[in-house]
C-alpha cells in the first residue's frame, strides 16, 4: 500500500480536514495550502469576530507564506451564522481574502461553506452548477474510507475530556509519600521512570504512575522530564528557552507521541489538582507539532485543575499571539502524523 492519498474531490479535502487536525472543526476558517496538485500545510482559525477584514486575510497571509512553496491555497468556512444581506456568510472577509492571496502570489483556487447540516461551494452563486450537499457525502467517500482504514480517526468536537479520577482512595497519601522520597532520598530515578513510560507508550503500573506523578509536581523536576522529551541526555533544564518555543530542534515524533500517550495515562490515574503539569505538558507538545487549538484546550483544563498554573499560564500567552512553533513551520522538521 503506497503512503499517497488519493484526493480527487472537494468532500476528499472535506475528509481529509477532521483527520487531519483530529476533529471536526466548527465556527473555523481551515485553510489548506496547494503546491501544483498536491495539498500541502494545513491552518485553522476561529472564525472571525470584528470587522478587519483587510487586517484578518493579512495575516492569514503572513500564516500561509510559511509554507514557501505554496502556489496556491484553498479553504473550508465551518460555520452557522447566517448571511447577513449577501449571497454567503463572511462575505467581505471573504472578498479581502481573495484579494490579499492573489496580491500574495497564493491565489485562492476553491472555498466551501460547511454548516451542520449540509456543504457546498463558496465561490458559486449558482445553484444548477453548485448544488447543496449532504455531509454524508463527505463521509462516504473514498478518502475517508482509506484514512479509516489506515487507523485514523477524529473527535466531533473540539475540546478536552478526561474521566473523572477513580482511583484508589489513598492515591494523594501515595503521591505525597513519593515526593517526600524525591526530596530527601535518590530512591527514585525520575528520567528513567519517564524514559520508559515514554517507551510503552502509556502502559505504566500503578506504583510508576503514582512516582511519576510526585515527579511532576515539583517545576524544577518537571522542567527537565520535559527537555528529556526532545533532547533524552538532558539532565538539566537550564538553557532550555528554545526547547519551549521549539526553535532550532529536530524532535523524534515518534518519542513526541509516546510522552503524550504516557502523560495521558498519568492524567487518568491522577485525582483532581494533580493533573495540570501533565495536562500542560501535552498542550506544549501539542504546540510544536503545530496544533495549536489542541494545546489551547489543554492549557485551559490545566487552569481549570490549577487555577493560577503558571506554566500553563505563560503557554497560552504564547499561543494568544498567533505564535506557530519554528519546529511546526519548517516542513523538514514538522509533525506528520501517522
Amino acid at each position: 500500500m503506497t503512503n499517497e492519498l488519493r484526493i480527487t474531490s472537494p468532500a476528499d479535502i472535506l475528509s481529509f480536514i477532521p483527520h487531519t487536525l483530529g476533529f471536526a472543526p466548527r465556527e473555523s476558517f481551515v485553510f489548506i495550502t496547494m503546491r501544483g496538485n498536491a495539498l500541502g500545510a494545513t491552518l485553522r482559525v476561529d472564525a472571525p469576530r470584528d470587522t478587519n477584514t483587510v487586517g484578518f486575510a493579512r495575516a492569514m497571509a503572513d500564516y500561509l507564506a510559511l509554507d514557501t512553496v505554496a502556489n496556491g491555497a484553498v479553504l473550508a468556512v465551518y460555520t452557522d451564522q447566517p448571511a447577513e444581506g449577501t449571497a454567503r456568510p463572511f462575505h467581505q472577509h471573504l472578498e479581502a481574502i481573495i484579494e490579499t492571496l492573489d496580491a500574495a502570489g497564493v491565489p485562492l483556487k476553491d472555498a466551501w461553506l460547511v454548516t451542520s447540516e449540509y456543504w457546498k461551494n463558496l465561490l458559486c452563486d449558482d445553484p444548477q452548477c453548485c448544488p447543496v450537499e449532504s455531509l454524508q457525502s463527505i463521509k462516504d467517500g473514498q478518502l475517508n474510507a482509506e484514512l479509516i482504514f489506515r487507523g485514523s480517526s477524529y473527535k466531533n468536537a473540539p475540546g478536552t475530556t478526561y474521566p473523572p479520577f477513580n482511583g484508589p482512595a489513598d492515591t494523594i497519601e501515595r503521591i505525597e509519600h513519593a515526593g517526600h522520597v524525591l526530596q530527601y532520598s535518590e530512591e527514585i530515578n525520575a528520567r528513567e521512570l519517564w524514559s520508559e513510560a515514554i517507551a510503552c507508550s502509556g502502559r505504566i503500573s500503578p506504583e510508576s504512575a503514582v512516582q511519576l506523578l510526585a515527579c511532576f509536581q515539583f517545576p524544577t523536576l518537571r522542567d527537565v522530564l520535559m527537555c528529556t522529551v526532545i533532547e533524552p541526555e538532558r539532565t538539566t533544564a537550564e538553557g532550555s528557552g528554545y526547547l519551549l518555543v521549539g526553535e532550532g530542534i529536530r524532535p523524534d515524533w515518534t518519542r513526541v507521541d509516546g510522552a503524550q500517550d504516557a502523560a495521558r495515562e498519568l492524567i487518568t490515574a491522577a485525582p483532581e489538582t494533580y493533573r495540570a503539569p501533565l495536562l500542560t505538558v501535552i498542550g506544549w507538545l501539542s504546540y510544536l507539532k503545530g496544533q495549536s487549538s489542541v494545546a489551547a484546550e489543554h492549557f485551559t483544563a490545566a487552569l481549570e485543575d490549577v487555577p493560577g498554573y503558571r506554566f500553563a499560564e505563560l503557554m497560552e500567552e504564547l499561543i494568544s499571539h498567533g505564535k506557530i512553533a519554528p519546529v511546526a513551520a519548517d516542513e523538514t522538521t514538522g509533525y506528520k502524523k501517522g
